[in-house]
């Protein structure tokens, strides 16, 4: 999905008519998709509307690693391959973010997602179970990084769709004269300025 709308991106070009709405939509769209790359984000920013289940390897412990989410609906666990699952309540487990040494119980009100769930000492549970490799935790979730665009990625995919629509408009050069400004530099890539505003604003994931 796209992180801005196409008014959004006519306001930051000055623009007023509508003549070139089907080629900002499709750079609203690149933008938007470049962004994810640069972040290692597959899930994106928006996190779905509807809740789905993944699968995961247990880990043996208290402490669980999911997908990031802004949302679980349901936690079930076996304790091997070919057992059958048991649901928890809510009861039974806490999300959370960060490590198990320092976990954040509180991400969602920081505007960042789950992307943790250890055990609630007082459940019924002590482990999520696991054997070998095979998955032996299913959690149902909303998969995303927060409910809403985050304004810095809303800005970013702007900013980078802007810069797009300039290099077309002056046939994909590389540098572009103006009596205003000078000599006008574009890079090929995402910009360095909307490189620096995501690693700044610690949008970028680390590889898994």
């Amino acid at each position: 999905m796209a992180y801005a709308t196409i008014t959004e991106l006519r306001t930051a070009l000055n623009k007023t008519d509508n003549t070139d709405d089907a080629v900002l939509v499709r750079l609203l769209d690149a933008a938007s998709q470049n962004i994810d790359r640069f972040c290692n984000r597959p899930d994106g920013f928006v996190a779905d509307t509807t809740a789905s289940a993944r699968l995961y390897k247990g880990s043996g412990t208290g402490w669980q690693r999911i997908d990031e989410c802004v949302e679980v609906s349901t936690v079930k666990t076996k304790a091997s391959a070919t057992s059958s699952y048991d649901t928890w309540t809510s009861s039974d487990y806490i999300e959370c973010s960060g490590d198990e040494r320092f976990p954040n119980y509180n991400p969602i009100v920081e505007g960042k997602p789950y992307t943790a769930l250890r055990v609630d000492p007082n459940g019924d549970y002590s482990i999520f179970y696991t054997d070998g490799t095979y998955p032996t935790v299913e959690v149902t979730a909303r998969w995303g990084y927060a409910s809403q665009v985050p304004y810095s990625i809303k800005e970013a995919s702007v900013m980078q769709a802007v810069r797009w629509y300039k290099r077309l408009k002056s046939g994909m050069s590389d540098t572009l004269a103006s009596a205003d400004v000078g000599l006008l530099m574009y890079t090929r890539t995402l910009d360095p300025d909307i490189k620096r505003l995501l690693v700044d604003g610690r949008f970028v994931r680390p590889p898994l």
